[in-house]
């Protein structure tokens, strides 16, 4: 008889996911292997009870192709919830005037974000939907420039409105500091920002809110997901690895807090030769595809390299009319 060890369980359940794009193997602890018998816990804090049950009877059906198991024992735990029993669970907030909160991100600097942002907002735009954008990078905002605005808010009874561009409704840092400022800031200031770009804005019953994040996954990034009820996150990268290292660190902040992760887009995927329409590849790496397949996240597409794309976004003209995004995904 072959002894079972604690890889052959893992191998087993390797392939079983919840809805939210968690793995089972990233959350289960304390395996105990004890003759044939074999036993582990699950951490389903955050998890739909019903999801629970079924992802468990298709843990031990897996198991069971063991050659010689025994029996098997699995305990529901929720740590996390357990750690902080002794307090008040913290009331996320809506954001008045708004149906659905959709983050876009990276965990990277200079992947397109941005980019993507624009050409999301002006693709539901352009399908019907009533659309507002954040632009929640702080430090370095390019949303104004992208849409062509370097009007000031007007104020209206302690409330911002939004500025309007291409039937979007847009509200940035950027338009509130003077051009070529530096903004030097710690997170408390940071995040308090934030609160009034998304609280303290009139938004007019939109369909739904873009939140343009920034890079990396500090202070900013907390203060959203601490605060606000949110609907998704989509995850932007290109093709070589130094983006993907970053993107790692993002993917596993938005599963912390439980945030379905709706699809990554793979931005400067190839150039396509003028003459001939060949795809060519400037960039070595395949992380789109990649990270679909390691963390069971869905590709929703690759965007070229576009030379018109950054001409229009520096001269703050139209993006739809060059590439158009496939959104069906937001409709679920």
């Amino acid at each position: 008889m072959i002894d079972i060890n604690q890889q052959q369980i893992l191998n087993k359940i390797s392939n079983i996911t919840f809805s939210d794009n968690t793995k089972l193997i990233d959350i289960i602890s304390n395996i105990v292997i004890k003759n044939k018998n074999i036993g582990f816990a699950i951490d389903i804090f955050g998890k739909d009870p019903k999801e629970v049950d079924e992802i468990k009877i298709k843990a031990i059906n897996k198991l069971n192709e063991i050659a010689n198991i025994g029996k098997i024992t699995i305990v529901l735990t929720s740590s996390r919830n357990l750690a902080k029993k002794s307090t008040n669970p913290k009331v996320k907030h809506f954001i008045d005037g708004v149906k659905k909160v959709i983050l876009v991100a990276s965990g990277k600097g200079g992947v397109g974000k941005s980019t993507v942002t624009a050409l999301i907002a002006e693709q539901l735009n352009l399908e019907g939907h009533k659309v507002g954008i954040v632009d929640a990078d702080i430090y370095g905002p390019s949303i104004p420039q992208i849409f062509g605005i370097s009007d000031v808010p007007e104020i209206v009874y302690n409330k911002m409105t939004p500025l309007k561009s291409r039937g979007i409704e847009i509200i940035s840092i950027g338009f509130l500091i003077r051009n070529n400022s530096a903004i030097v800031w710690r997170g408390p200031m940071a995040s308090k920002t934030i609160y009034q770009l998304l609280s303290l804005t009139n938004w007019q019953e939109l369909d739904y809110l873009i939140i343009d994040m920034p890079p990396g996954t500090g202070d900013i990034h907390l203060s959203i997901l601490e605060n606000y009820q949110l609907d998704g996150v989509i995850i932007v990268t290109t093709p070589q690895k130094m983006a993907a290292i970053d993107v790692v660190r993002s993917i596993d902040l938005y599963k912390k807090f439980n945030l379905p992760i709706l699809g990554i887009i793979e931005n400067m995927s190839y150039l396509v030769e003028a003459s001939s329409g060949k795809k060519i590849e400037i960039f070595s790496g395949n992380s789109g595809e990649n990270f679909a397949k390691e963390y069971n996240i869905p590709l929703i597409c690759k965007i070229p390299i576009e030379p018109k794309l950054s001409d229009n976004c520096d001269n703050g003209i139209g993006l739809t009319d060059i590439i158009k995004l496939p959104i069906d995904f937001l409709y679920s």
